[in-house]
């Protein structure tokens, strides 16, 4: 199958319309009042998904009721961008029965990051619409991650991120198309028909509460998997709660040293008190030396 053709969202304006939805486990209220207000203060007007308090044991309710919220989101005018509530679980049971034609033709700015990577790389390979891996609602008012965000969905913003702390495993500069997310998840949609191909691709994975076999087992997966040749680069988010750091490094090293490509961490994206948001299907370059991704293209138009 033949990936289709780019698409880029309008940029919001003050006084659009978000819609917020629970693509995968449950949420309350109470946890994103804040980011509720912090939304309507920019100002944007909000409509909640019918069905974004639900709860059916460690889902946000049955998979129709989700799938239905992201289908009417897409499907409302006035809605310029979705914003997902929470990660968790979930958003791989809804990738077969999204109506991607919907979104191709109505492409709207998308928000998330852990679990929602299932979503958020679904809609590049099936619509080709360029999603934001950033924060849910229930991170949104840490640190600056609202301000990044803002910018990058309304504004011509093209980012540059310091690899803060990171190490470098290979040296060398490389240019691609920038996509990634939550190493399990990824792990978990390798030969299905979602996961684009890594192909020219500066890939980023981020990790949170897996111990070091785990993590030794998931990158082992890629491995075998053969989906990381002909990928520019790779770049290592956060990974969190996963074991000592010297432990997590020296596996990694380990792990992708033999990689005849440039491979750092230090990216500030996943489930620390920084979460930078990066547009998904954008071309980017990352260097080593200078220790810095660079995001080439705006995420909107």
């Amino acid at each position: 199958m033949v990936s289709p053709p780019i698409i880029k969202a309008p940029r919001l304006q003050s006084n659009q319309t978000v819609g917020v939805i629970a693509p995968a486990s449950p949420v309350s209220r109470a946890e994103i009042a804040q980011s509720l207000r912090l939304l309507e203060s920019f100002p944007f007007k909000i409509r909640l998904g019918r069905h974004l308090f639900d709860h059916l044991h460690y889902l946000a309710g049955p998979d129709h009721d989700r799938v239905s919220d992201l289908h009417q989101m897409f499907s409302d005018p006035d809605v310029r961008a979705i914003f997902c509530a929470r990660g968790g679980y979930g958003s791989a049971r809804l990738l077969d029965k999204i109506d991607f034609d919907l979104i191709r033709g109505n492409p709207k700015v998308v928000v998330g990051f852990s679990d929602l990577t299932a979503l958020l790389v679904a809609l590049y390979e099936q619509s080709g619409l360029i999603s934001i891996h950033g924060p849910t609602l229930s991170d949104l008012p840490k640190d600056n991650n609202w301000h990044n965000v803002s910018r990058l969905i309304t504004t011509s913003h093209r980012p540059q991120i310091f690899l803060k702390q990171g190490r470098v495993i290979n040296e060398g500069k490389a240019r691609g198309t920038l996509l990634g997310g939550n190493l399990s998840t990824i792990c978990s949609l390798l030969d299905t028909p979602f996961l684009p191909s890594f192909e020219g691709v500066i890939l980023f994975l981020e990790e949170k509460g897996e111990s070091p076999y785990k993590l030794d087992r998931m990158l082992t997966h890629l491995l075998l998997s053969r989906r990381l040749e002909g990928v520019s680069a790779l770049v290592i988010g956060q990974i969190e709660d996963c074991g000592e750091k010297e432990v997590i490094h020296d596996l990694l090293e380990e792990r992708l040293r033999a990689l005849a490509i440039p491979v750092v961490t230090g990216l500030p994206v996943g489930h620390g008190v920084e979460n930078r948001a990066l547009p998904l299907g954008i071309p980017a370059v990352v260097d080593t030396e200078r220790m810095v991704l660079r995001i080439e293209e705006p995420a909107v138009y």
